[in-house]
């Protein structure tokens, strides 16, 4: 790796650790997902940094060819990303569903009470708890 290219890796990896700062201060990315993206940029800083991190990682572990360590990484971090976000967006879904419910329920109960339910033009009044919210 020349010097030029290992600039550009450390400059990058510094400038994702910036963005990452920065969106969590604008309140654009949350936390729980900032911590993936530090992990990234802390890799790609060490793998920048050490120039033979990869060739003695590969040998520790018993890999031929170091290049398809990164592969494997890459194809293990995307994995672990898939699976994590599969599983905030089915917790999404079923909040999403409940919230549904819960307005389909409130409408009921106000056209209940401001609809009139016989010929005198009388507003009837609700003798019907009101829904329950469920807790999260």
């Amino acid at each position: 790796m020349t010097t030029l290219l290992q600039g550009t890796a450390i400059a990058a990896s510094v400038l994702i650790t910036i963005l990452v700062i920065q969106l969590i201060r604008k309140r654009l990315l949350s936390e729980e997902y900032s911590i993936l993206w530090f992990v990234t940029s802390l890799v790609l800083l060490l793998l920048a940094i050490d120039r033979h991190f990869i060739d003695r990682l590969a040998a520790l572990i018993g890999v031929a060819y170091p290049p398809s360590l990164l592969l494997l990484g890459s194809i293990f971090a995307g994995f672990v990303l898939a699976m994590h976000f599969s599983v905030a967006l089915s917790r999404l879904a079923e909040q999403n569903k409940r919230l549904a419910q819960e307005v389909a329920l409130l409408r009921l109960e106000i056209e209940r009470i401001t609809k009139p339910n016989d010929s005198d033009g009388s507003t009837p009044t609700s003798s019907a708890p009101p829904p329950s919210t469920p807790t999260a």
